[in-house]
């Protein structure tokens, strides 16, 4: 399971497909898979992914093969969909608005996950405040 979290981060670290300069690291990618699949399955189900802030749409819109699950690549490939999303203004980077309108609504959270304190998050960011969030 670790083998597969790890080669599937290190493949999506090549992508260069994210919306924002700082992208997230290879363990930050990994603990938030980790947090988003408690059963540790190696995958994360609509009910988990809904349970780490994951909408609808951008489950739907990373699930092609429409099986109802993400693997890392695909969890990933969601939470980039759903940051772009909430970017409308394509800056890299959410401002409290813009990441409220992404789940993170709580100025606690987002103050956490800023640590840089910019007033905005980005890639790496947001999936911080997303994993912080996640009940």
């Amino acid at each position: 399971m670790k083998a597969l979290i790890t080669a599937g981060a290190m493949a999506l670290m090549s992508l260069a497909t994210f919306g924002a300069d700082a992208q997230p690291t290879q363990d930050a990618i990994a603990a938030a898979f980790k947090k988003a699949d408690p059963d540790n399955d190696g995958t994360v189900s609509r009910a988990e992914a809904r349970k780490f802030g994951i909408t609808r749409e951008a489950f739907e819109h990373a699930n092609p093969d429409k099986d109802g699950t993400l693997d890392i690549k695909e969890f990933l490939a969601a939470i980039t969909y759903q940051f772009n999303k909430a970017n409308p203004d394509k800056d890299k980077t959410l401002d409290r608005k813009e990441a409220a309108k992404a789940g993170i609504k709580s100025k606690k959270t987002f103050d956490a996950a800023n640590p840089d304190n910019d007033g905005s998050l980005d890639l790496a960011e947001y999936l911080q405040a997303l994993t912080l969030n996640a009940k």
